[in-house]
């Protein structure tokens, strides 16, 4: 079992990607490194920092700007082609993987036509994910209305063709449906894992054992998936990195 830690713990705070890197690169040997803010690998200058350290990476795509659901083509299109440069980006600094988020929809009159539009996405990242050999995976989202893919629904799961799914285990327990995704039917598309803990009410991203998850009912079937499982903190958590790896160790019997 992998463990590592997203950067985004230290997005919006004083540090710049060396001193992320320098910090992280004492705790774990996997980090997922992030498309905004301070700490931005789409950077040149972030490119360059990252081949300093024995690392091993994942990126996690933009969270604004870019949307795979939109129904406006020329959006939808555009999200593609930057995910095409993120690709590139992964290469450079020997990625693993990298993590989208699905998209959103405001008004409900148009959920039809966002669903349909993220399917068109779904195809053309299998086709920039056999052309570009690097694993696409789609992050399951809170449960904010706005949000797609909030459930493992049949539409989207059965169009994700070679992607695969990455799970993440606070949104799911927002939605009630972590049984659901790790049914036996879905759970072998998971290819990353991000794991925090919530109080049940909004996306608070605490440590393990912080909030109302009970990790241990789901114990054997999390440890069973074989990728990387990324711990997601916030920055004012940061505190909390060291006893965070120990539960996820302890979850693991590692």
């Amino acid at each position: 079992m992998k463990i590592g830690i997203s950067s985004s713990v230290f997005l919006d705070s004083n540090a710049n990607l060396k001193d992320t890197l320098d910090f992280l690169e004492k705790k774990v040997n996997f980090v997922e490194l992030v498309c905004d803010g301070n700490i931005n690998i789409m950077e040149q200058k972030n490119i360059d920092i990252s081949y300093n350290y024995d690392l091993n990476y994942t990126i996690h795509c933009p969270l604004t700007d870019i949307s795979l659901s939109s129904y406006r083509e020329k959006v939808r299109k555009f999200s593609i082609s930057y995910v095409k440069e993120i690709i590139k980006v992964a290469n450079k600094v020997d990625a693993k993987l990298i993590v989208l988020h699905p998209g959103h929809n405001i008004f409900k009159y148009d959920y039809d036509k966002s669903l349909n539009s993220l399917i068109k996405s779904l195809n053309d990242l299998n086709m920039l994910q056999n052309e570009y050999g690097i694993k696409i995976t789609i992050e399951n989202m809170p449960s904010y209305d706005m949000f797609m893919f909030r459930s493992p629904i049949e539409e989207i799961i059965s169009n994700l063709g070679d992607l695969g799914i990455t799970f993440d285990v606070g949104h799911s327990f927002l939605n009630n449906n972590i049984e659901e995704f790790l049914d036996k039917n879905i759970v072998d598309k998971i290819s990353h894992i991000h794991i925090h803990d919530n109080n049940g009410e909004y996306d608070e991203h605490l440590c393990i054992g912080d909030g109302k998850i009970d990790f241990k009912k789901y114990q054997n079937k999390l440890s069973g998936i074989n990728c990387i499982t990324m711990i997601e903190l916030q920055n004012k958590n940061i505190e909390h990195i060291d006893k965070c790896i120990s539960n996820l160790k302890k979850l693991y019997d590692l």
